[in-house]
């Protein structure tokens, strides 16, 4: 399924416009969700506060999580910058003002893409680098 756009836009699928828009931000909050599922339990298992994990290795699947969803986010920004790029071609620029019905929307949920998937790999990355300087629990 592609746009309607009958030029430049028609080469980017609808789902890849998606996946750049939305894409690092269920990267992020499937980080978050899972990460904090597993530190919580491993450091409160009851009512009182453990300074260290009860469930062995707790940073090491952290870790995993956070690189898979790291990895993941990193392709759905790929996905946005590959979507802009297409459709801010040459030929694109030169029509600018002969725009046909869709491609404005196509333009901007690709560029909105870029936008939000840079902010929120900036916090993918910022809960990777807190797994490396702050205690696990």
């Amino acid at each position: 399924m592609t746009n309607s756009s009958p030029r430049s836009t028609a080469r980017v699928a609808t789902w890849v416009l998606f996946l750049g828009l939305f894409g690092t931000a269920v990267a992020w909050s499937l980080q978050e969700l899972l990460a904090y599922a597993v530190v919580s339990h491993a450091c409160y298992p009851d009512w009182r506060p453990r300074y260290l994990p009860v469930v062995p290795g707790t940073w090491t699947i952290t870790l995993v999580i956070t690189v898979l969803m790291t990895v993941a986010g990193a392709l759905a920004l790929v996905a946005a910058w590959r979507s802009w790029w297409k459709v801010t071609s040459p030929s694109a620029e030169e029509a600018r003002y002969d725009l046909q019905v869709g491609e404005d929307r196509v333009r901007f949920m690709a560029f909105g893409g870029l936008v939000v998937g840079g902010m929120v790999m900036f916090a993918l990355m910022m809960n990777l680098l807190a797994l490396f300087l702050l205690p696990v629990c």
